[in-house]
């Protein structure tokens, strides 16, 4: 019976600590998140991702460049996309540090992050194209100042082929020449139908424990965001 209790009360204290800091976590802003699922399933799969051409400077700041080679078949237009396929990388730990974290020094990231364009380019490059309607091929080179904008619902569609399901015959070569990033990722990060991945037959057996995983990254996110939460009022004070 004591037993019995004593792990009804073990359970409550659980779920409440779960509901108290999703409850600051949501309001704040501020949590750490720990993705061990992601970690198993980098093994062994890569993925699709747009490989810049080159870069350019402009007002002090590098800005990477795509070359743009867009077709008009009938009422279609295809643009080719320049594409590399890298180990995944799933982040370990993500850390965020609240709404207003732009605005100071905050130890805000991922581990691992992102590949960077340099990193891009020392992959071989694979082409896919882009079928786009004529609404969504304005929209693509549409000049937002919002900064929140979304061109999901535009893009959601567009269709993204490997250049063995592509016939260019009868189309005309509208353009050949090099921009920036900006229209090219609206469509890139908005479709939904980007390339798979590419998974090796080790990748698809360590499946089942990536997705155990899961479940127990949510005990551990529990343990760290406090930690994190003494971080961030150790770190932001001396830093800001």
């Amino acid at each position: 019976m004591r037993r019995s209790i004593k792990i009804t009360c073990y359970a409550a204290c659980f779920i409440l600590s779960f509901l108290l800091e999703g409850c600051i976590g949501l309001y704040t802003g501020r949590t750490t998140f720990i993705d061990a699922g992601g970690a198993i399933a980098n093994i062994g799969q890569k993925q699709a991702r747009l490989r810049p051409d080159g870069q350019t400077e402009k007002k002090g700041r590098v800005i990477s460049q795509f070359r743009y080679r867009i077709w008009k078949k009938e009422d279609s237009y295809i643009l080719q996309l320049p594409v590399c396929y890298v180990p995944a990388r799933y982040p370990v730990l993500v850390h965020l540090a609240g709404s207003d974290a732009w605005r100071k020094k905050t130890l805000e990231g991922q581990y691992p992050g992102s590949y960077t364009d340099a990193e891009l380019r020392c992959y071989p490059v694979e082409y896919f194209y882009a079928e786009l309607t004529e609404k969504q091929y304005k929209m693509m080179w549409r000049v937002d100042r919002r900064i929140k904008q979304n061109y999901s619902g535009v893009f959601r569609d567009v269709r993204i082929l490997p250049a063995a399901e592509v016939d260019l015959s009868h189309a005309v070569l509208l353009s050949d020449g090099y921009g920036e990033q900006h229209p090219m990722r609206r469509i890139w990060r908005n479709s939904e139908n980007l390339p798979s991945p590419r998974r090796t037959w080790y990748n698809r057996c360590l499946m089942p424990l990536s997705w155990a995983a899961e479940v127990v990254d949510i005990p551990l996110s529990l343990i760290v965001t406090p930690i994190g939460w003494i971080a961030d009022a150790i770190y932001e004070p001396l830093n800001n």
